[in-house]
């Protein structure tokens, strides 16, 4: 197995995905928050790049929840904004959400042609590590950054999930996460600065949700031929 992982955004469609598995990482917070939703018990989502297309699919389908955010705030009218509190501790008996954020779905986008795409969390990072460990395919790391360029959270989990991965041959960009994680704390990703644009809003108990690793044995599954994602089964 060979893993790669892409620092910047703006290199996302310089890398082959054909055969290999995507890993699309958003700590702040979209593929966290997905995840919670996913775990509260919303059966599936489905990740669009545009508000519009958003409003689109719940005018035809009105029981669609919409979940998003434009620069870390909720979208005006969606049901949900991008934070994973709104679904922890909750319990919904299945539904479908439709979900744009500014980073994370645009990142998810670029992960199609793989074989594969998953979505993983610093909370989900074991789980998703030992996932990828069993279907055996070579790893291209999507960090979803933040606004097209490279994101300190993004790029430190997918080192995070690499710590987990044995006997893989690593590229530039994977040996470049795995430094990162190994010579970074945990909580100094508070200060990225995606974690300041968070704690100006008041949102330090997502940032608090989003760092805790080793919380979720969830594995998130993307479904690039329907749009829809769910939790693996």
């Amino acid at each position: 197995m060979h893993a790669e992982v892409i620092l910047s955004p703006g290199e996302f469609s310089r890398y082959e995905l054909a055969g290999k598995t995507a890993i699309v990482i958003d700590v702040f917070r979209f593929t966290t928050t997905v995840l919670a939703a996913l775990e509260a018990g919303i059966e599936r989502f489905f990740p669009v790049p545009d508000i519009d297309q958003a409003w689109a699919m719940k005018t035809s389908h009105p029981d669609y929840f919409l979940a998003g955010e434009r620069q870390a705030l909720k979208i005006p009218g969606f049901d949900f904004g991008n934070s994973p509190l709104e679904h922890d501790g909750r319990s919904y008996q299945g539904g479908n959400l439709v979900c744009s954020t500014t980073n994370g779905t645009r990142a998810i986008h670029a992960a199609r042609g793989a074989q594969e795409v998953v979505l993983a969390s610093i909370r989900s990072a074991q789980a998703v590590a030992e996932y990828a460990a069993r279907q055996g395919r070579d790893l291209v790391f999507f960090p979803a950054g933040l606004e097209g360029r490279f994101s300190l959270e993004d790029t430190w989990c997918a080192g995070l999930i690499l710590s987990y991965c044995k006997g893989i041959d690593f590229g530039d960009g994977a040996k470049t996460a795995l430094v990162l994680y190994e010579t970074m704390r945990l909580e100094e990703l508070k200060d990225s600065k995606h974690g300041q644009r968070l704690q100006a809003l008041g949102l330090n108990d997502d940032l608090e949700f989003c760092l805790k690793p080793k919380t979720s044995t969830g594995v998130v599954i993307w479904d690039q031929e329907t749009g829809w994602g769910h939790l693996e089964s």
